[in-house]
């Protein structure tokens, strides 16, 4: 049937227009029932070009609707334009007549089964529909997307999907210490806001929380707001569990480096819990971007893991699977009592929407037809509900183009036929789960770095000893451990974060410091040194003093002394003087468990008249003396002049 608007030939088009005009899908619905509107949302970037249209009397918007397609593999060849079924209708709709958005898009609507130019169809189904820009009988563009219409209640065989992500951007912190988002984490997080934004479906994420953590203490005002929005959208979907870093199951298992796991695990999710607003925290199911062998399967069996969904990339280590919608179990321990459930989406699917599309919301409409109508053969002769379970996803796992996938979930949230889940609905493993082995091996080798980290864990512990016990009970230096142990550092990058976090905390362990340029003056054999210790940091720190110096001994041991934060105590220390003069006194702090320096070592100047009694005597002898000696020279000169003055003499 061919329903038309009468064309104008007598009008030629203006010389203006060119022979090939673009035009982009950038919004419709999907599903279309009985009494409501076809709506198409078309863009024509040039601006000149729509104005000239809508002046031209002999120009219009054609809608085709081809013939219902009842196959997954009739989406695909459709989509791909292998096949084009058969027009069932074609609508002419004058550029004049179209209206138009508040940002100058063309809006096409038609209704359904209502008269007059409506579209007339009888039937349910997955219809290809063709839109193409004419002027007079010259086709100028042409475009094919898919519409889910429904004439009555469909079934209640309804197939489970879940659409699925990672969002792990590199890593926020920088060697040295200090929080610095990249501007592309910035964009990919805003994708993951557009992604998820309005009435869509529920998605499952693995967001990075170490971004998270990032985007909470920035100082940035603008990514304070991201977080906001962040919270704001995840609040309608299921954020799953995640390391603080990537750290690979598999690598650390072989490693020996289990509890490492689990602890970045533990503060992966404290993070998320607590930085991603209302959304669900989903902890028993792990999506895993990565491949993964029977170890990394067994560790997060042991970390309470029960399915284990991949992405297509992921999986290929165990090979292609009969079916991507039902469920497996993982072979990977002899214990039959451990069951981990093994799903992996779907990869022409994934396929579909991992390239870099100019057509987003035709490429969402073409994923969202091949969908129902793979529940349509699914529930084929079912009298049972069907217990198949689809995951979509993108080859690595990545979030798509944000457009497609907000239209995407719109799409299927909207669907009949499909009942859009979280990941954490999957069912867990029986022993009639299909089993599938695991392979062997370690994707990455973790053993190398393990001395170095285990210089650095003692390295910790020393520092730690610093703390009071009414300290916070986690440090910042807990994190940039976590941070260094990522597996996506090359080596190169792994000695940056490696030399820039031993830096920051042996600086932390300077802020106890000792004043340099002094000289100290003792006046006795036993005296008291009185040596002032600064602490220049935010909380109470405890440090171990120790006194050097050749011409000095120290009765006492060295003292553990505690520093109030941002202030200064005198200590007192008892010295014994060995002689007198002014030599070097060398001061060197310690962490209380006396393992590691603090600071650098200092060295004053003492002063020493330690023996100044015996010097007094001798001056007093001396003296004494000298008055002696005065008094017989003055008796002497006395007598003589005496003697002159007598009158015997005279």
């Amino acid at each position: 049937m061919v329903f038309t608007t009468p064309t104008h030939a007598e009008f030629a088009p203006p010389r203006s227009l060119p022979s090939t005009i673009e035009a982009r899908l950038i919004a419709q619905n999907f599903n279309v029932t009985i009494g409501k509107q076809f709506r198409f949302v078309v863009s024509i970037p040039n601006k000149a070009t729509l104005s000239e249209l809508r002046a031209t009397q002999n120009a219009v918007f054609r809608v085709e609707v081809h013939a219902a397609v009842a196959s997954r593999e009739a989406v695909r060849e459709a989509a791909k334009g292998d096949i084009t079924p058969s027009v069932i209708e074609t609508h002419d709709l004058p550029f004049a007549n179209l209206g138009s958005n508040d940002t100058g898009e063309v809006i096409a609507l038609l209704g359904s089964n209502a008269g007059g130019s409506s579209v007339r169809l009888r039937k349910s189904g997955i219809y290809p529909v063709s839109l193409s820009i004419r002027v007079g009988e010259r086709e100028a563009s042409r475009l094919l997307t898919f519409v889910n219409f429904i004439t009555v209640q469909t079934s209640r065989n309804s197939l489970s999907v879940s659409l699925a992500a990672e969002v792990n951007p590199p890593l926020s912190q920088t060697p040295g210490g200090e929080t610095s988002l990249l501007d592309s984490t910035r964009t990919t997080l805003n994708n993951v806001v557009s992604s998820l934004n309005g009435n869509s479906g529920v998605m499952s994420l693995r967001l990075s929380p170490e971004t998270l953590n990032s985007l909470a203490v920035s100082s940035n005002p603008q990514d304070a707001s991201l977080l906001g929005q962040l919270q704001t959208v995840l609040a309608k979907h299921q954020v799953l569990a995640s390391t603080f870093v990537p750290f690979d199951p598999s690598s650390a298992e072989k490693a020996k480096l289990g509890d490492d796991f689990e602890k970045q695990l533990a503060r992966g999710v404290e993070i998320l819990d607590s930085r991603n607003g209302d959304a669900v925290l989903n902890l028993r199911t792990w999506f895993s971007t990565r491949p993964l062998t029977s170890d990394g399967i067994a560790l997060l069996a042991r970390a309470g893991f029960t399915n284990v969904v991949f992405s297509p990339q992921a999986a290929q280590s165990f090979g292609a699977l009969d079916t991507y919608t039902k469920q497996y179990r993982a072979m990977y321990a002899d214990d039959a009592t451990k069951k981990v459930s093994i799903a992996v989406a779907d990869p022409q699917l994934a396929a579909t929407i991992s390239g870099n599309t100019a057509n987003p919301v035709q490429t969402s409409m073409a994923v969202a037809a091949e969908i129902i109508a793979q529940q349509s053969e699914l529930a084929v002769g079912q009298r049972r509900p069907l217990d198949q379970h689809l995951i979509v996803t993108t080859r690595d796992g990545s979030l798509p183009n944000p457009v497609l996938m907000n239209s995407l979930l719109v799409a299927l949230a909207n669907a009949p036929q499909i009942t859009l889940r979280p990941l954490g609905s999957i069912r867990r493993a029986t022993e009639a789960s299909t089993p599938v082995t695991m392979p062997s091996g370690a994707p990455i080798d973790l053993r190398s770095r393990r001395p170095q980290l285990q210089s650095v864990v003692d390295e910790i512990l020393s520092t730690s000893s610093m703390l009071t016990t009414d300290a916070p009970s986690r440090m910042w230096w807990e994190d940039s451990f976590l941070l260094i142990q990522s597996d996506t550092l090359n080596s190169e990058r792994f000695d940056q974060y490696l030399k820039g976090f031993r830096s920051q905390i042996r600086t932390f362990r300077a802020s106890v410091s000792v004043p340099q340029s002094l000289t100290f003056t003792l006046s006795g054999k036993t005296s008291d040194l009185r040596l002032q210790l600064r602490n220049s940091a935010n909380l109470p720190l405890s440090v171990l003093v120790t006194l050097s110096s050749a011409k000095l001994t120290f009765p006492e041991k060295p003292q553990v002394v505690t520093v109030a934060a941002n202030s200064a105590v005198d200590l007192i220390v008892p010295v014994i003087a060995r002689a007198n003069g002014t030599f070097p006194l060398e001061v060197v702090l310690y962490t209380p468990d006396g393992t590691a320096q603090v600071g650098k070592r200092i060295r004053l100047s003492a002063r020493v008249s330690a023996l100044a009694g015996l010097g007094q005597l001798a001056t007093g002898v001396a003296l004494l003396l000298l008055a002696s000696w005065w008094v017989a020279h003055w008796r002497k000169q006395h007598r003589v002049k005496a003697v002159e003055n007598h009158p015997a003499v005279r």
